[in-house]
């Protein structure tokens, strides 16, 4: 096994130790999966979307549930400015990728997933999704944690987000409630968890 993968394996074990951490299952598990799929890229560089997919309904996946709640906490956050969110999300992210110091091993290894994202984010999904894909893969890459957060920070200010929302880069303009993710209620957080210990096994590492 590969720096690269044993890094990996190390970043899953850490989702999964900080589930609640994240905004919603959602967000978790989306940020997961792509994860895995550079994972799988760095091994086999002809791996599509679609086979990690594939992989992931092996393990059980899709694991997050609570689409209602997922609706409501994402009516509150962009509500029907889908496009306007996703783009805040892109501009924030594209501005810190720039001038990000980076990690060379790991940026050989995600960049030539994470800079079509940028370009095309329709894989990511919704916008929310779209911010815990863009924050995971680009601080993974990150060289400097610290310094990476702080880009981030000066990013939503200057665009928009809520400072309260350390998560998520940017939303759109408006009222947000600040701790949404957190006062909501996602049962199937426990579910994502043990998915992604499922997905650990199936790569061959072991569970959190």
């Amino acid at each position: 096994m590969s720096t690269f993968e044993r890094d990996v394996t190390a970043r899953l074990q850490h989702l999964v130790k900080t589930a609640r951490m994240w905004g919603s299952p959602e967000e978790l598990e989306a940020a997961a999966l792509h994860l895995v799929h550079v994972r799988r890229l760095h091994r086999a560089p002809d791996t599509t979307l679609d086979d990690t997919f594939a992989f992931w309904r092996t393990c059980g996946g899709p694991f997050a549930d609570d689409p209602d709640e997922h609706a409501r906490m994402r009516s509150q956050l962009f509500g029907a400015d889908d496009a306007l969110a996703r783009g805040q999300v892109l501009t924030g992210f594209a501005v810190v990728w720039t001038t990000l110091e980076r990690t060379p091993e790991r940026e050989a290894a995600v960049a030539p997933w994470l800079e079509p994202l940028l370009d095309d984010p329709t894989p990511a999904g919704t916008p929310d999704r779209l911010n815990a894909v863009l924050f995971t893969l680009m601080g993974f890459v990150a060289a400097q944690p610290e310094r990476y957060v702080e880009a981030l920070s000066i990013e939503r200010a200057r665009i928009g987000g809520h400072a309260l929302r350390p998560l998520h880069v940017v939303a759109p303009p408006g009222p947000v409630e600040a701790a949404l993710g957190w006062t909501r209620s996602f049962p199937s957080f426990a579910r994502v968890r043990e998915g992604l210990n499922a997905v650990l096994r199936a790569l061959g590492e072991p569970p959190t």
